[in-house]
Parts: structure tokens; C-alpha cells; sequence
């Protein structure tokens, strides 16, 4: 399964899976965390560690404001993703 508890696709970033086996499979030790001063991505934590969940897609709470929006692409392309992610969610 490449989607990870967010509903992003690993298997669509370009790191994976020679750089990055995709979420799941390092525990939410995602590369990016290096840039926003994080051991684990707050999300992932959440989900998995906190309440034990596989994905946020039964969480009253989706989405909430774990998910973080990327600095590099604008507001549009962000929300694209976010909509892209939660339908993910909802066909697992």
C-alpha cells in the first residue's frame, strides 16, 4: 500500500521508493521533517501512534490542522492536493 495515513500517494512522490519507502514504512520519518524542525510528522503521530489507526480516513476530525500546507506552491495547488489526499481516504 503506497498511500500513507494522510492519503497522499508515495507512490507518486519522486523520493519514493529509492529515498523514501513511503510513510508508512519509517514510521512517519518523512524527509521534509528536517525543514519544519520536526522528529515525526505531527499527522502520522496522530493517527498511527496516538489513536492507532491505519489512515485519518475514519477521524471526525479530517481534516484537521495537522495537515500543513507546502510554502512552495500556491494556495490552489495545496487545496488540489488536500482534495486529492482526502478522496484517497475515502476509496480505502
Amino acid at each position: 500500500m503506497t498511500i500513507s495515513p494522510c492519503g497522499a500517494d508515495c507512490a507518486a512522490c519522486r523520493r519514493f521508493p529509492a529515498q523514501c519507502a513511503g510513510c508508512s514504512a519509517i514510521a512517519g520519518k518523512a524527509w521534509w521533517l528536517q525543514f519544519a524542525n520536526m522528529d515525526c510528522c505531527p499527522v502520522y503521530a496522530c493517527c498511527v501512534e496516538k489513536k492507532g489507526q491505519h489512515t485519518c480516513g475514519s477521524c471526525p476530525e479530517l481534516p484537521c490542522k495537522r495537515f500543513m500546507r507546502d510554502p512552495t506552491i500556491s494556495e490552489e495547488e495545496n487545496n488540489a492536493h488536500l482534495q486529492t489526499m482526502l478522496q484517497n481516504l475515502k476509496e480505502l
